[in-house]
């Protein structure tokens, strides 16, 4: 599904990814576990500046189980308060690493606009970020506009029969107009109290698609394609 994520939210895709497949107003995060443990199944989660991905692999002979299960989690969360601390606790762990904190960084000294916000939730967005704001989150961007349900292995007219009863009253608002994101360029420096240096260089690319137009591919995926790392260490005296 599409996502834009403005100021105010920022931090929230991580969040809920984080929070996927847990405790819904109709099941407890405890039978979701045993239901899916059931049948061998294997769920997983995915956020990135642009969009949200659930999914959800098991034996084809329980599609309709899967399908069933899949738009419960992704529906009709409930965050409770006590999941939602376990998971904001596990998040800011992942500040102890450095060098993936400096790939989101550089995001905010290279974009203007919506790219500029960090995917991973820092600190001060943990501490805003509560179960009415996901709620809110989740009822303005999980919209039929804004979502595709894909699945292989099954044919269309089953999965289309199994998910029209469950999806039929999502709903269908107007996209709003996405704000646009400017590459700017610039740098981002972060005195830390390590032996470790981390350079991260990022530039905006283009590339030639099979017609040979020529696309700016923006950052996505810079961290797999378009961006270059260097660390060392200081050298210690003998």
């Amino acid at each position: 599904m599409l996502i834009v994520v403005l100021c105010f939210s920022f931090g929230a895709t991580h969040l809920l990814e984080r929070m996927a497949f847990k405790s819904t107003a109709n099941r407890s995060h405890l039978r979701i576990v045993r239901e899916v443990e059931a049948i061998g199944g294997n769920v997983t989660a995915s956020a990135s500046r642009e969009q949200m991905g659930y999914s959800y692999d098991a034996l084809k002979t329980y599609v309709p189980e899967m399908v069933e299960l899949l738009i419960d989690c992704v529906r009709n969360p409930v965050f409770l308060d006590w999941e939602l601390q376990k998971v904001k606790a596990e998040i800011a762990e992942i500040s102890n690493n450095p060098q993936g904190l400096l790939l989101k960084a550089i995001h905010s000294a290279g974009y203007s606009g919506a790219l500029a916000n960090p995917l991973l939730a820092p600190e001060s967005a943990l501490n805003r970020l509560n179960g009415t704001i996901l709620e809110e989150f989740v009822a303005e961007h999980y919209t039929a506009p804004r979502m595709v349900l894909a699945a292989s292995g099954v044919e269309h007219e089953d999965l289309v029969s199994i998910a029209e009863p469950l999806l039929s009253d999502l709903p269908s608002v107007p996209t709003p107009e996405e704000p646009k994101s400017v590459y700017v360029g610039g740098d981002y420096r972060c005195q830390a109290d390590s032996a470790v240096c981390i350079i991260c260089i990022i530039s905006e690319i283009f590339f030639m698609d099979g017609l040979s137009r020529c696309k700016c591919s923006g950052w996505k995926d810079l961290e797999k394609r378009h961006g270059s790392i260097c660390t060392w260490r200081d050298p210690q005296p003998d």
